[in-house]
């Protein structure tokens, strides 16, 4: 079932047949790290959420997906106790940012690189009972670009990995 539900949405997505509307990506972040922190603290995570208001045009549904799929990837694979997940927002002059990063295993350049192709799972990384299908950063990466946005994976030199979504900033009202 969680397959069939990441294939559709990852579908849904590709083909951008969703309704944009105004989002405020710093409300997203809080949403999806308040539904995610029973799992942080299960894991012994502990997360820390700042930012900016960071308005948007957008699908709500898909972007909260999308933020959700960071914070839950940044929780599992992360170190085995005492972990940290950093969720930041901020505006930039013609774009808002959306960053996750987490403590973790070191990771080489080359295996983030790999990670958000459908099913791929980094093998250096920790197992859990929460595995996934394999799709989440697949997922993360198609409605970034269903949002002309752009996503980076940058392993951290300390462990763990950093995830930014940049997307387009509504243009500016210009009165007439």
């Amino acid at each position: 079932i969680d397959l069939t539900e990441a294939l559709l949405l990852l579908s849904r997505a590709d083909q951008r047949s969703f309704t944009r509307e105004q989002v405020d990506l710093s409300l997203l972040a809080e949403e999806a790290t308040e539904t995610l922190l029973p799992l942080a603290e299960k894991h012994g995570v502990t997360i820390e959420t700042r930012g900016d208001i960071t308005p948007t045009i957008g699908s709500p549904a898909l972007l909260l997906q999308l933020t959700t799929n960071l914070v839950h990837n940044a929780i599992v694979h992360n170190l085995p106790e005492q972990g940290t997940v950093w969720v930041d927002t901020s505006v930039r002059p013609r774009t808002v940012v959306l960053t996750v990063e987490n403590t973790g295993a070191t990771l080489t350049p080359q295996l983030v690189a790999t990670l958000t192709e459908p099913f791929q799972r980094g093998t250096e990384r920790m197992r859990t009972d929460h595995a996934g299908v394999g799709l989440g950063l697949a997922i993360v990466r198609t409605i970034t670009q269903a949002h002309d946005g752009t996503l980076t994976l940058a392993p951290r030199s300390a462990g763990g990995m950093r995830i930014t979504v940049e997307l387009p900033a509504p243009a500016p009202h210009t009165s007439g």
